[in-house]
Formats: structure tokens, C-alpha cells, sequence
């Protein structure tokens, strides 16, 4: 009899055990975008898996939720997204969900730098110097909302994933921790390899299709030299079409970089004849499969394009 107790009192510790490790469930976490999702899914390496929102091909700005978007979130226990100033269709669900753990609302993270919008079609180029001078938490009006195009605020990000996590499932604690330390080694290599690259390019001005790379340009020091669109949803004016023409002429300007949703051909048949080249810039890791690698990925594609086309012959020189 004894000996059938003890049997017993084993397969009850065991299934006792067994449960307490069933219970112990990595938390759900959801991400709105796909680079920051890749700087999350660093963090969780090994542990489990964020869900990404928005999907491929889809704009932060005008993105609507489906029913199956909103299950999602209303299944997860963490959810980080910017903020309302992106991602202007999280603001209503979210007002209406409790996850588990919260949110992490990256534009209200103290250790986030912001950079104010830019106003006007063109800009002048400010030093290395300014634009570190410049470089600080902007709480004041509107500001630009593409932050995780400065790898110091992939950082920031890592970090803050990483003291979450860590605080709401503390048995992966030491792994979340440990997987942050090889991602900011990373991010920082990452960081030296594109000045490297950029350095001898840093003099020559280009346009944007949609000003959207501010923290790039400012981190390492390119000279944007402006915007065909103040706008992007609404079409190109012919006074503001003037203005570019004579901004390329008058400045020398090579390169002109668009995102995926913007037509090449549009912008072609806007300017004309004019000796200027087109690239695509992937700010959202549209050509990329999600995961820990998409940001590297994606950053390093911004300065690779960058790098070649600013670096080519230019007409007007």
C-alpha cells in the first residue's frame, strides 16, 4: 500500500509539474510594425514569437483593422505599437482593450529621440554638428513620426522590450536580457558600418518622394535637400512641380527616393527630361521575410540604394 502512494504522490508531482510549465506561457505580444516587430522578435529569440499587425504592402497611415486584425489584438497581453501619430488606426481599438501587460507606446518613451516635421518643400542642410545639437526629445507640437529609422532609437526600443519582458514572464528574464546585450551589439555595428559607407556621400543633396527619412538622414549625417510631396495622398501641384524643377537644377540634385506604394512612372512623366535617377527606398521591410534580421536588412538596403546613386555622375555638376 505504501508503495502505491508513493507512486501516486510521483505522478502527481510530475503532472504538477508539467502543469506549472503549461501555465507558464511565454506572453502574447503584438507589434504594429514590421522593423520594430524584427527588434522585438530579437528580444524573444528563443522564447516565442511577437505577432505583426500591419501586413505587407499596407500603409501605417491609411491601414483600416479587419475583424481577424482586432481578434488579434484583442488576444494579445502586450501590445507595442509608435502612437496615434502613425498608426492613426490603432487609436480606436486600443481605447477599448485591457491587454494583460499594457502598452508600449514607443513616441512616449522617455529615451526615444524626436525630431520636429519638417516644414516647406525644401530644406537646407545643417552640419554634423547642428544636427546632433538638434537631436532631442521633442515634446512640444508635431513631430516625426518615422523613429525607428535611427538605429539610437532601436536601442531604445530593445532596451525597453527587454526590462518588460523581463518583469512580466521573469523565469526567460536572464534569456530576454542576454538577447537584447547581442542585438545592441549588433545595432552598434550596424550603426558603424553604415557611416562608413555613407561618409563620402554625405555632401550630396537628393529629394524624397515623401519626406519619411529624417532620423537616417540626421544620423548620419545626409544632406536632404527636400520633398516632391507635401502631401503624399494628395497629387503633386504645378506650382509646387516648378519648385522642384528648379531645386534639382539649382542644386545639383542626382537622386530622387520613393517608397514602394509610389509610382516610378508618375514621378518620371513629372519631371520630365530631367537628368535625375529614381530608387526605391523599403523604410518598412516590405521585400523582406519578418523576423530578428528584417531591420538590419532594411537599413542597411536604405544606405546600400543610397550610397550607389549618390555616389554616380551628375549632370548638373
Amino acid at each position: 500500500m505504501t508503495r502505491l502512494l508513493n507512486r501516486f504522490f510521483f505522478v502527481l508531482c510530475c503532472f504538477c509539474a508539467l502543469s506549472t510549465n503549461v501555465l507558464a506561457t511565454v506572453p502574447h505580444v503584438t507589434v504594429t510594425l514590421k522593423p520594430i516587430h524584427s527588434l522585438v522578435a530579437s528580444v524573444m529569440e528563443g522564447i516565442g514569437e511577437p505577432t505583426l499587425i500591419l501586413p505587407d504592402g499596407a500603409s501605417p497611415h491609411t491601414f483600416m483593422l479587419k475583424p481577424s486584425t482586432l481578434k488579434t489584438l484583442a488576444g494579445a497581453d502586450l501590445i507595442i505599437w509608435v502612437g496615434p501619430s502613425l498608426e492613426t488606426f490603432m487609436v480606436k481599438p486600443l481605447s477599448s482593450l485591457k491587454p494583460q501587460y499594457g502598452f508600449i507606446e514607443i513616441d512616449k518613451l522617455d529615451n526615444i529621440i524626436k525630431l520636429p516635421l519638417r516644414e516647406g518643400r525644401e530644406w537646407e542642410h545643417h552640419d554634423a554638428e547642428d544636427s546632433h545639437e538638434h537631436d532631442h526629445h521633442h515634446d512640444h507640437g508635431d513631430f516625426d513620426p518615422h523613429l525607428w529609422l535611427s538605429i539610437n532609437n532601436a536601442k531604445a526600443i530593445v532596451t525597453t522590450t527587454a526590462n518588460r519582458l523581463a518583469q512580466i514572464d521573469p523565469q526567460n528574464a536572464k534569456q530576454y536580457q542576454a538577447n537584447a546585450q547581442k542585438t545592441l551589439q549588433q545595432l552598434q555595428a550596424l550603426k558603424k558600418t553604415l557611416q562608413a559607407q555613407l561618409a563620402n556621400v554625405q555632401s550630396e543633396p537628393f529629394l524624397v518622394y515623401h519626406d519619411g527619412y529624417q532620423y537616417f538622414e540626421k544620423e548620419f549625417d545626409l544632406h536632404g535637400a527636400g520633398t516632391m510631396v507635401l502631401n503624399p495622398h494628395l497629387p503633386l501641384s504645378a506650382n509646387g512641380l516648378a519648385h522642384i524643377k528648379a531645386l534639382i537644377q539649382d542644386r545639383g540634385v542626382k537622386c530622387v527616393f520613393k517608397e514602394t506604394e509610389f509610382s516610378e512612372k508618375m514621378i518620371e512623366n513629372s519631371l520630365g527630361a530631367l537628368p535625375i535617377q529614381i530608387r526605391e527606398l523599403d523604410p518598412l521591410g516590405v521585400h523582406f521575410s519578418k523576423g530578428p534580421k528584417l531591420y538590419e536588412q532594411t537599413l542597411l538596403q536604405i544606405g546600400n540604394t543610397m550610397q550607389e546613386c549618390l555616389s554616380s555622375k551628375n549632370t548638373y555638376k
